[in-house]
């Protein structure tokens, strides 16, 4: 299923966001959106799915203006995964994920979508959980249980906010693999708002830069991940390897941070206290 955004801006007030976002996703694969803090990353993936209506531009979904689709038409199509769910409910790890569902069966589930709120239970390493309250959950096990739900609904567009927030070092590559391999097998298009770079660079196919209200970059980890780009975007130094076919980033800690830093917050190590 295409998504494609045109000429697409957003503004709160006088203050522009982004502005003539051109982009184009038609292909089953892993898709990170990367930029600083404030670059607009969270909100074009919210105008991906309605959750906020552009200043000007259009979003267009498998050729079909965003607009004309009922929340619910949207809801079989495109799933989201928000960077983290504020809500704590009672609920079992099991019926909170077989929410996922509804889009297609409204309240009345069968064993079928039991079994599929299930699988996707365990592909997440959630079954020893499955009757467990959400409300008793970890963070970053609420951010596994929002995941399986979102697989639950069977979407052909997956959104997802920073996935791997709150998840150790092991999980981050699980499900970033898992994303992977799920938009290969299942067809469907995964895109995801990380800030990890490597992590990044490792499971992306593609990786869209986000900087100064446009796109900065848009191509595979080796075409956006260069030195160059990252001292535009973060205003720090690094180094590049190869690593498993794909760019590792080293990155230098330099005199560039001081000026992001009060003057009273570090201590030069040559700087000494006078008696």
């Amino acid at each position: 299923m295409e998504i494609k955004l045109e000429n697409l801006s957003f503004s709160y007030g006088s203050v522009p966001i982004f502005n003539d976002i051109n982009l184009v996703i038609d292909k089953p694969e892993l898709v990170c959106i990367l930029g600083p803090n404030g670059a607009g990353k969270s909100t074009l993936m919210h105008c991906m799915n309605k959750l906020q209506t552009p200043t000007s531009g259009t979003v267009y979904l498998d050729g079909k203006d965003l607009k004309s689709y009922s929340l619910k038409e949207l809801a079989k199509l495109v799933s989201f995964v928000p960077h983290s769910e504020d809500t704590t409910f009672s609920m079992s790890v099991l019926d909170t994920v077989l929410m996922g569902r509804m889009p297609h069966t409204g309240t009345i589930m069968s064993q079928e979508d039991v079994l599929i709120a299930a699988e996707n239970i365990k592909l997440l390493g959630m079954q020893e959980f499955a009757m467990q309250g959400f409300d008793e959950l970890s963070a970053g096990q609420h951010q596994k249980v929002m995941i399986a739900r979102s697989l639950t609904q069977e979407p052909q567009v997956m959104l997802l906010d920073e996935p791997t927030a709150n998840l150790d070092v092991k999980y981050q590559m699980l499900v970033m693999r898992l994303l992977r391999d799920v938009a290969k097998l299942k067809g469907i298009t995964v895109i995801t708002i990380c800030h990890d770079l490597n992590v990044t660079s490792m499971y992306a196919d593609r990786v869209v830069m986000l900087y100064d209200h446009h796109i900065y970059a848009d191509g595979s980890p080796a075409e956006v991940l260069t030195k160059d780009n990252i001292k535009i975007l973060y205003g720090i130094d690094c180094q590049i390897f190869d690593v498993q076919g794909r760019p590792h980033i080293a990155l230098l800690d330099g005199d560039e941070l001081d000026s992001h830093l009060g003057d009273n917050m570090v201590r030069k190590p040559q700087e000494k206290e006078t008696e």
